[in-house]
């Protein structure tokens, strides 16, 4: 019966049919919560303002919507201006498990933020993963055009948001993405950019691709240069968990959070190869701490539903011997530097970026 149903709200004319359904559902409840949320005892946390209450409220609605009918990105790459494509690397920075038959390196694609990068910029450059359970989104300017700003603005740098192969597209399942993410960090160094230049960052499901990356950096033996620093922003760090939808359900910040089950549940599922175990590293890296060079700076929201795995992966890191620095925001839901303009956590998300450019600042690899 699961399967029916999911053929049908997947497929044309069942997909327009709920979103149609959606859009005048929720319209329909939006006066409901208006009101709702008036006294604070009725908002998801009573310190929120009441602005924030009604926003997370409703960006939850609309991905959980997204999720229930499997919205797809495709792969597009056919931009100009900032955006630019980037041929895979040498065969040899592609060892392990990013060796698989059925999917292999290919072009991908990014884009420059404020303006790409010419040889002989002196500005740090930030190799930025978007968030999106590895199903949604792309680093292109209408999905990630505030964290872009935010990110360079604060930091004084250039970004490469990097457009990666995402899993609900076919035979884009692990290790497509982090064959990107190689690719990308590959192309930097290429063009004459020092890693003592380059920092790695990633927000929710990039936060873990910046993990794999980092990862694949500390153990293989592809000779990759460390980055001086990486950023994590409520990374995504048990996606086998994330499997069964009920570990958010019952997850106890589920009610202060915007993050639907079947948005987790649908990414893992998509991203995790059914041959692969599920507690690999790279799926768990909650369980499976590893030694890097690369000092880390991890933020995440008080009260986001990522909270209790975020603070058992930095206690982990940390007694791995690792420079690992941890921002909590007391009151901030999931992921604020890629969704802070819509959920009403702009001056949080400033805040955190700054923070983190005095960690560089202080501990990049020199």
């Amino acid at each position: 019966m699961a399967k029916l149903w999911k053929s049908l709200v997947t497929k044309q004319p069942g997909k327009a049919i709920w979103t149609l359904g959606a859009i005048i559902f929720t319209a329909c409840q939006l006066p409901f919560w208006l009101i709702l949320f008036v006294p604070r005892r009725f908002r998801q946390h009573p310190q929120w303002t009441y602005s924030q209450a009604i926003r997370n409220k409703v960006v939850w609605a609309v991905l959980y919507h997204t999720c229930v009918v499997e919205v797809q990105t495709p792969i597009r790459l056919d931009e100009k201006g900032r955006f630019i494509t980037i041929n895979p690397s040498k065969d040899y920075v592609y060892h392990g498990l990013l060796e698989d038959p059925k999917v292999q390196p290919t072009v991908t694609g990014g884009t420059w933020y404020p303006s790409p990068y010419k040889p002989g910029d002196k500005q740090t450059v930030v190799l930025h993963f978007h968030g999106g359970a590895y199903v949604i989104g792309q680093g292109r300017p209408s999905d990630v055009e505030f964290q872009a700003t935010t990110l360079v603005k604060n930091l004084n740098a250039k970004g490469l948001f990097l457009s990666y192969r995402l899993s609900s597209n076919e035979n884009c399942h692990f290790p497509a993405a982090l064959q990107d993410a190689v690719t990308a960090y590959q192309y930097l160094l290429d063009q004459g950019i020092s890693r003592k230049d380059i920092v790695i960052s990633g927000d929710s499901a990039g936060g873990n691709l910046a993990l794999s990356l980092l990862r694949h950096i500390s153990n293989s033996d592809v000779n990759l240069p460390a980055p001086s620093a990486a950023f994590l922003f409520s990374p995504w760090l048990d996606l086998k968990s994330a499997r069964d939808p009920s570990y958010l359900d019952h997850n106890r910040n589920y009610t202060t959070d915007f993050l639907p089950s079947n948005l987790t549940t649908w990414g893992a599922l998509a991203y995790i190869p059914k041959h692969m175990d599920a507690g690999n590293p790279h799926f768990a890296p909650v369980d499976h701490p590893f030694v890097t060079e690369t000092p880390l700076w991890i933020h995440v929201g008080g009260v986001e539903i990522l909270y209790d795995e975020i603070i058992r992966f930095d206690d982990a890191m940390k007694s791995k011997g690792n420079k690992v620095e941890l921002h909590v925001e007391p009151l901030a839901s999931h992921d604020i530097l890629l969704v802070g303009h819509l959920t009403g956590f702009v001056a949080e998300a400033e805040k955190a970026v700054k923070l983190a450019g005095e960690f560089l600042r202080e501990n990049a690899i020199r």
